[in-house]
């Protein structure tokens, strides 16, 4: 089998293959009979991205997934739907097939962790029983080309995905058997039966859990400034059409008062907290922030418009990191405690029974309720977290408002695709609903620029602390706007998190890395001055991710992980381990593969988290690497013969 370099990014250097002038040619080919196969699953903001980046590195797309390589193919406009085909360092549109096929199930991160725990494929599944369904499509999730690989549930489980780390605690809860065994995806609906209660990560058998960070992952606030024939928008913080950022630009101050319930409507004029850049509580309004490109202050709409918030209904880590950006930013803004930020975005002092929490799908066109489990410890946080839900509950617990229901009630959407079609940029849904007013979050892939459809939503600008810092309350003061969502804004947030330094998959949680007094950056730049404060306030114990205080940081940043195994079953599978760590070798260090993330919104790891995870878990002899389990080495040196994940 061949194995590309993926030393060139690494290098800093250009492709080193030499092509044919007939590979050169944009064509999308079609895979060969004879194949090996890579399976992952979960996460729906990478998915997208993880669909063109096996296609990359095969140099062959999976049959109708819609992606071509081409040589207009250009990162920096971006080009969606596009895969790179030039000789300008990104070549994988131009390189010989390896023959190894990456198949990648969109079904939300708490699935990805769930069937990663459990190694069974059977689990990578969306929702929760008795409402499952099949992942998300797009991504296109087999190859229909070849019998082996156009079923599901997939063979095997060779990674899961997520956004949010792993538990401290293996556990997978939720479990469920499902009818059919085989050839889910002719079924419109998955039977449920014979619930299990939980099932524990098996170390003796797999080996250490490895949880590795795969990208910088912006996520995009989008909001829907369509005119309905109540309101008419007057924006004046947009920003470029057709940019990043473009749709709106919006103050930390102002998502609080969102994501609070606090502020429910775009016409409010309503006093809102706010900090100043001494750490004292400011005056602010919520239109306050309708301003920049010469336009003054005014409220969004002159009449009624509700805010109804989108989001995601199940397992999401793309909920952790918003929700780990307002448990982190919020807080610090209500400096005397009267708006309860500390309570509602972080649980603490908060106590409730199991809550009901109704959970409205204009996509779907169902109305749902789910049970937030009961916390009855004040003293424990319960935000960040992959269930959004949690956030309504504590906001109803602590306001007694349930904004889940009646008019502007939140709405639910399973997957990143569904919060995106609700916010969309339609003028109304297929139910007749008109869609102004409504923000959502989802991966930087599903808004524009970098999501092709016609309907795709637009994303807003956000302040970060930084800004706050040198006193830009508002969008044109100092003559700059917010922060964009683009792959050097997340970047930006990613500059001060270090490459971990242990083994351990809970090392490997950048979420964890938090403030302590005197932080400097890798330039020698300070952050965090050594009395702990940042602008007035101590930000010492914060997530650095959940609030980075860079310039040019774009805040609501996180990343995807890789949940692999150490030690892998090779019994059916000859060529798995080397399957799985040749990808990953080219997925950290290519070009290539940075292209692809760049054309998505997302960043690659810099080099030096490449250069440790190729040293530590891919390389062979290290103590640590992936390895198969007749070897008796590194990853499965402690797991029995014929043992490891199946």
């Amino acid at each position: 089998m061949t194995h590309r370099s993926s030393i060139d990014r690494l290098r800093g250097t250009a492709s080193v293959f030499v092509l044919s002038a007939a590979a050169a040619l944009a064509v999308a080919v079609q895979p060969a009979a004879a194949q090996t196969a890579v399976y992952g699953g979960g996460s729906t903001l990478v998915s997208l991205a993880m669909r063109q980046a096996m296609d990359c590195y095969n140099a062959q797309t999976v049959t109708n997934d819609g992606y071509s390589f081409s040589p207009s193919f250009d990162a920096t406009l971006p080009t969606p739907g596009l895969l790179p085909g030039s000789q300008d360092g990104a070549n994988c549109g131009q390189v010989g097939a390896l023959g190894t096929v990456g198949l990648y199930a969109a079904v939300g991160s708490g699935a990805g962790q769930r069937a990663f725990i459990t190694n069974d494929p059977k689990q990578l599944l969306r929702g929760s029983a008795p409402s499952l369904s099949l992942p998300a499509v797009p991504p296109v999730f087999l190859e229909s080309s070849v019998p082996a690989l156009a079923t599901y549930p997939y063979a095997r489980v060779d990674f899961g995905a997520g956004d949010s780390p792993l538990p401290n605690t293996l556990t997978a809860t939720a479990l469920t058997n499902f009818t059919p065994a085989s050839n889910w995806q002719d079924q419109t609906a998955i039977a449920a039966s014979n619930a299990s209660s939980a099932t524990t990560y098996n170390a003796a058998g797999f080996g250490p859990a490895i949880q590795l960070p795969m990208i910088e992952a912006p996520v995009a606030v989008v909001v829907n400034t369509s005119n309905t024939p109540v309101a008419t928008w007057t924006v004046n913080s947009a920003g470029t059409a057709g940019t990043p950022g473009s749709a709106i630009q919006l103050s930390t101050a102002q998502l609080c008062a969102i994501f609070s319930g606090e502020v429910r409507d775009w016409s409010s004029t309503a006093a809102i907290a706010a900090l100043d850049n001494v750490g004292q509580a400011r005056v602010q309004t919520f239109m306050d922030d309708n301003t920049g490109n010469g336009g003054a202050a005014q409220a969004y709409v002159s009449n009624s418009l509700p805010i109804q918030v989108a989001f995601r209904s199940d397992g999401s880590g793309t909920s952790y990191i918003l929700t780990n950006f307002l448990a982190n930013s919020c807080p610090q803004l209500d400096v005397d405690g009267s708006h309860n930020y500390a309570k509602i975005f972080t649980g603490v002092g908060v106590t409730f029974p199991s809550t009901a929490v109704t959970l409205n799908n204009q996509v779907a066109g169902t109305t749902t309720t789910t049970t937030v489990a009961a916390k009855t410890n004040a003293s424990a946080a319960n935000l960040p977290s992959t269930t959004f839900a949690i956030l309504i509950a504590n906001i109803k617990a602590v306001k007694g408002v349930d904004v889940s229901t009646g008019t502007g009630g939140w709405l639910a959407g399973n997957g990143t695709g569904e919060v995106a079609d609700t916010v969309s940029s339609n003028t109304q849904d297929a139910n007749g609903n008109y869609l102004g007013g409504r923000i959502g979050y989802v991966s930087n892939d599903f808004a524009k620029p970098y999501n092709p459809a016609n309907g795709a939503p637009a994303s807003a600008s956000i302040q970060n602390d930084e800004q706050r810092a040198r006193g830009i309350y508002h969008p044109g003061d100092l003559g700059e706007s917010f922060i964009a969502p683009t792959p050097t804004s997340g970047d930006n947030a990613f500059k001060s998190v270090a490459v971990p330094t242990g083994t351990t998959y809970t090392a490997w949680n950048l979420y964890n890395q938090v403030y302590v007094a005197g932080t400097t950056l890798g330039d020698g730049t300070t952050v965090v001055p050594d009395d702990g404060k940042v602008a007035g306030i101590n930000v010492v114990g914060k997530s650095q991710l959940g609030l980075p205080i860079i310039a040019g940081a774009y805040p609501v940043t996180g990343t995807t992980f890789a949940y692999l195994y150490s030690c892998y079953n090779t019994a059916s599978a000859p060529t798995r381990v080397t399957d799985i760590t040749n990808f990953l070798s080219w997925f950290y260090a290519s070009q290539d593969a940075a292209s692809v993330l760049q054309n998505n919104g997302f960043n690659a790891l810099n080099a030096n988290f490449a250069t440790v995870i190729n040293s530590s878990y891919l390389t062979a002899g290290s103590g640590t690497a992936i390895s198969g389990s007749s070897t008796q080495v590194d990853g499965c040196s402690s797991v029995a013969v014929g043992a490891g994940a199946q």
